[in-house]
């Protein structure tokens, strides 16, 4: 049985009780020792009780209770370039995350519309080309038409300069990184602006001409391809 104790908001302990004895115990504090949950770090021990409990046992040998606190601590922040990325962000990069195998989440509702991911893949790869052709001009971010990734998209729209989202249909599962994929489902729905979740990650980094995975792209500006752009629309029944 698990008997949590707590005290204040981010501290607690869970004592859990062995049956197999002193043998499971030991494996047990082996392996959750240093164990990263939530953002928390698990010291496992085994407890004095157990000890006290088990004296008729060798000295050597370690009693069958086990003992996991979790212990708060600030994690290091992290930089893109020269700033610090908010935490809320960093989390969803810093804690490992369970890998999808490649199909859609249940949060991913695709159009069902042969027409879109040829239109789709035309209209992402000639707004990056466009992107990379004027990198070079010192007003190139402003004029930015594609924004990636989780943080940079959330920003988008919060600013109301995302026009589509163009989100991966296999992101990985983690609570921050589903944390944050819901508040850009969210303030997409408020603002009325369309998501399309055609491609997975490695085919929408295709779609840019990347080498790498993109979960997730925001369409700030379709100039150069409004007709894909209004195509994508209409099949998305905006028209």
């Amino acid at each position: 049985g698990k008997q949590p104790q707590t005290s204040g908001d981010q501290s607690g302990m869970v004592h859990i009780e062995y049956v197999e004895g002193m043998t499971a115990a030991q494996q047990a504090v082996k392996g959750l020792n240093g164990m990263v949950i939530g953002g928390l770090i698990v010291s496992a021990t085994i407890s004095n009780d157990s000890a006290s409990n088990h004296s008729t046992e060798s000295a050597n040998s370690p009693p069958s209770g086990t003992q996991a606190q979790t212990e708060e601590k600030d994690p290091e922040p992290m930089l893109s370039g020269d700033k610090i990325i908010p935490e809320r962000f960093a989390a969803c990069k810093r804690v490992p995350k369970i890998p999808n195998p490649g199909v859609p989440r249940a949060y991913a509702s695709k159009l069902n519309d042969e027409r879109a991911i040829p239109i789709l893949i035309e209209m992402l790869g000639e707004l990056m080309r466009l992107q990379e052709r004027n990198k070079g001009d010192k007003n190139a971010r402003a004029r930015r038409r594609l924004v990636m990734g989780l943080r940079e998209v959330a920003r988008g729209i919060r600013a109301r300069k995302v026009k589509m989202v163009v989100m991966a249909n296999n992101l990985d599962e983690y609570g921050a990184i589903d944390s944050k994929l819901q508040e850009i489902l969210d303030m997409a729905r408020a603002e009325d602006v369309p998501v399309i979740f055609e491609l997975n990650k490695r085919k929408l980094g295709k779609a840019l001409g990347k080498s790498i995975k993109v979960s997730v792209v925001g369409v700030q500006n379709s100039d150069g391809a409004q007709e894909q752009f209004k195509k994508l629309r209409k099949i998305m029944g905006l028209i």
